[in-house]
């Protein structure tokens, strides 16, 4: 019963986030969404702080899924490159409710040494998983420089599609990640490209 109540509490979580704002998220609204007693929140979480956390970790959970699914569909690393850029836009990336909880964690996360740690440690491991698929595709020396902009990219055009959605579609993040990657990673003779395996 633990891991199903505990779930109730954090969507209720991010539906308060999204319908009440972050500062007006309190845990009787919380509770009441989620039509379960006040005291439940002290019982299963070490108070707000540590739902609040969970409730980011959640969401981070979830991306990391998204993209690892992403990366995973491809067959070739150019594949799974864009797999990993396109798993952030995923349908669980998109509505209404998980944008708003993430947006209003990003703004408190130089605030709150708990969402830094998770942030940090998501930031880890995207870093993780691109690693390995830009050794196949750039030479070493860009590798490291080239996987934190596609980081600073797959955020940054998340941010424009979850404010703008009828400007920055689907149709035109993908294609401006695709723009990105075959000027950075494929165009012929570019300073970035890997030797070819023997």
């Amino acid at each position: 019963m633990e891991p199903v109540r505990r779930r109730q509490l954090i969507e209720a979580t991010i539906g308060a986030i999204h319908h009440d704002g972050f500062q007006n998220a309190t845990v009787a609204r919380i509770c009441k969404r989620a039509g379960l007693s006040v005291g439940l929140v002290n019982h299963y979480f070490d108070g707000k702080g540590e739902l609040f956390e969970e409730t980011m970790q959640m969401l981070v959970d979830q991306t990391l899924s998204d993209v690892e699914a992403g990366i995973a569909a491809g067959t070739t690393p150019l594949e799974r490159l864009m797999g990993f850029l396109e798993g952030h836009f995923a349908p669980g990336q998109r509505s209404p409710e998980a944008i708003s909880a993430w947006l209003s964690f990003y703004t408190q996360v130089s605030e709150h040494a708990g969402f830094a740690r998770i942030q940090n440690a998501f930031d880890d491991r995207l870093l993780e998983l691109l690693r390995p698929i830009l050794a196949d595709l750039v030479i070493e020396a860009r590798r490291e420089g080239i996987a934190q902009t596609l980081i600073a990219l797959a955020y940054g055009l998340w941010l424009r599609h979850a404010y703008d959605p009828a400007r920055f579609g689907l149709d035109v993040v993908h294609g401006i990640a695709q723009d990105y990657v075959n000027d950075v990673v494929v165009s012929p003779g570019s300073c970035c490209a890997a030797a070819p395996q023997p």
